[in-house]
């Protein structure tokens, strides 16, 4: 289905599902989707669904809906539209496999949205934790949230294995090519100290470094991992 990525300043992005014909944005309590800030009118926005999709319609807000960069009043949606409203940021995504993913991170495994999680503004993103155990909390969040595999011959295609991991073949989350790639071929999970590759079939071909995994694998930086006829490379985002 479609939804919203929408955007926190501590990088914890949400998810908010568009299940409804007519979602209402804004700072009410009675709106479907509340966004507690002052910069955003009781009543902000609608989105109404027609037979093309979704579209934005300004509710009369003091503020204004920008889409892309634009100020609209109304204006049809396309995946991977960026809107403000008020201080929020928030994507647009719409249903299709492809669009499972926001910046190579799988939407599903995102938190669904809760108006107390997105914190607009610094000083309120750091009320409930003091610095050093802001600090504490990034480092030991940074292989699961920075590891990512980036497709070898083409470094703009990437996706995070994350916590809850890929899974790889036909019916996985990311598609790769070559013979015996049906169903879930492979898939890549967190153990709770690193992520481990797993060959899910015997036919199918797993090599990491040039050499075959015979079952399963922990990944190392800069490890070369080509599942079936596809050549990944495991790193870690800057």
């Amino acid at each position: 289905m479609p939804r919203l990525v929408i955007k926190s300043s501590l990088g914890k992005n949400q998810r908010f599902e568009l299940t409804q014909p007519e979602v209402v944005l804004g700072r009410a309590e009675e709106c479907a989707l509340v966004l507690p800030n002052v910069s955003v009118s009781r009543v902000h926005a609608k989105l109404v669904l027609g037979p093309q999709g979704y579209t934005v319609e300004d509710a009369g807000s003091s503020s204004g809906v920008i889409v892309n960069g634009k100020r609209v009043t109304s204006h049809a949606l396309r995946s991977g539209d960026e809107l403000q409203v008020g201080k929020f940021s928030m994507v647009f995504l719409g249903d299709s496999r492809q669009e499972r993913f926001y910046k190579g991170r799988y939407v599903e495994y995102l938190a669904a949205y809760e108006p107390s999680g997105v914190m607009p503004d610094e000083d309120q993103a750091t009320f409930a934790l003091s610095v050093d155990a802001l600090k504490k909390l990034q480092q030991d969040n940074h292989i699961v949230e920075s590891a990512r595999l980036v497709i070898e011959s083409d470094r703009k295609r990437f996706w995070y294995p994350e916590e809850r991991g890929l899974t790889f073949g036909a019916k996985g989350m990311v598609p790769v090519e070559g013979w015996f790639t049906g169903g879930v071929c492979a898939e890549i999970r967190w153990d709770g100290k690193q992520h481990v590759l797993t060959r899910n079939g015997w036919f199918t071909k797993v090599v990491v470094n040039g050499q075959k995994v015979q079952n399963r694998r922990p990944l190392r930086p800069n490890d070369q991992v080509r599942i079936g006829a596809t050549t990944f490379l495991y790193e870690f985002a800057d």
